[in-house]
Order: structure tokens, then sequence, then C-alpha cells
């Protein structure tokens, strides 16, 4: 009996160191670890560039100035939309009688253009004083320019007539001369013109008057600078 209990005991003590020892040589796992990498925003720098919109009146400026340094000053102009496009031209006069000038610029291609130039006495046949007038008609078709020269307003005119199309400009010539001084406007007695063709005194008369009535009058040696300034910088 005895030998039978040390028997079992001593399994018992084998199983035990077994166990044991299984136990010890498992092997351990290893914790997982999560490594959070830090991300970094670099800040974002905008530049915001502003451009000064460019219109018609910014170009009218522009040219404006140039013409200024140019002749050295300017006596002023206006805004008038010669060609009915919804672009006004602008009309500017310069120099004094009997040297005045008269420049028309209008938008091309998206640029202000010079398309007309002329320097011009400023005097009308039969007409005699000191002031000067430059008429703008916008009630015939098309809308017009009209300057007066002349060398002696009780012998002889031309009238230029200015109108601007598809960014250029026509002029339409009248011309009419006497051999000798008339006291009274009699066309009849003259030689008359119109674009290098003769006509007859009462056919100039009729052009002349149709080109003239309605018209607006604006004196091309007063100082209306400030008025055209203010006009491009509504």
């Amino acid at each position: 009996m005895k030998k039978i209990l040390g028997f079992l005991a001593a399994a018992v003590m084998v199983f035990s160191m077994a166990a044991i020892t299984g136990c010890g040589d498992k092997e351990a796992v290893p914790e997982e670890t999560t490594t959070t990498e830090a991300t970094t925003t670099e800040p974002t720098t905008t530049t915001e560039e502003t451009t000064k919109a460019e219109t018609y009146k910014t170009m009218y400026q522009s040219k404006l100035d140039d013409l200024i340094d140019e002749y050295g000053s300017v006596n002023g102009g206006q805004l008038t939309d010669l060609d009915a496009d919804g672009t006004p031209e602008m009309i500017v006069f310069s120099g004094q009688a009997p040297s005045l000038t008269t420049d028309i610029f209008t938008i091309q291609d998206k640029k202000a253009v010079n398309v007309y130039n002329n320097t011009y006495s400023g005097d009308m046949f039969f007409v005699s004083d000191a002031s000067h007038e430059v008429l703008i008609n916008e009630s015939v078709s098309p809308s017009v320019v009209i300057m007066f020269d002349s060398e002696n307003e009780w012998m002889d005119e031309t009238i230029y007539a200015v109108s601007v199309s598809g960014g250029a400009s026509s002029t339409e010539t009248l011309k009419a001369s006497t051999d000798e001084e008339l006291d009274f406007p009699d066309f009849n007695s003259c030689e008359c013109s119109i674009n290098g063709e003769t006509v007859s005194g009462s056919d100039y008369e009729v052009e002349r008057d149709r080109l003239m009535k309605g018209a607006d009058s604006t004196d091309p040696g007063a100082n209306t600078l400030d008025s055209l300034k203010a006009a491009l910088s509504e």
C-alpha cells in the first residue's frame, strides 16, 4: 500500500513539473503598438492680385493724358456716341483760332484709337465775330461733327462733316468760294462743291442746312477739360 501511494505521489510530481515546464516554454505574444505620425499642414498663402477693370473710360483717360503730354495742353472735349453702337467716341479740342484742332477717338479691338485729326481756322462764311464753334449733330444719320475753315469769311468756306462707323471716320467736305467779297449770303454767286464734285449754290445750301439743322454748338477754344475728365471718371 505504501508503495502504491509513493508511486502516485511521484507521478503527480512529474505531471506538475511537466506542466510548469510547458508553460515556461510558451513564447509571449508581443503587444501590438500603434504609432501615430503627426501630420503637419503647411499654411497656405493666397495672394490676391487686384486688377483695375479696363473700360472705355479708362482707355480714353489714358489717351487723353497722352494727348496732353504731346500737345502740352488741351482745351477739353466731350463724349458722344457718333456711331450709335452704345460706346461713345471721345472728341477732344485743342489750340486757339485760327489754329484749332479736333481729335476723335473710338474704341477698336479693345483699344482707344485716334480716327480723326484736323486743324482748321474755325471761321464760317458770312460770319465775322470773335467766337468760333464746332457743331455736333446727332439728329442726322449718321451723326456728324462739323468744323468750319475759312481764309476770308467773306470769300470762302470749307465745312468738314465727320462721321464714325466701323472703327473708322469718314468726312463729307463742302466748299464754297467767290472771286470777290460778298456782303450777303448768296451761294448761287459762289463756286460750290461737295466731296470735290461741283454742285449748284442751291444744292450746296440744302446740304449745308441739312447738316447744321438741329445741331448742338460747342466752343472748341473754351476750357472744358474738367468737364471731360469728370465724364471719364463717372
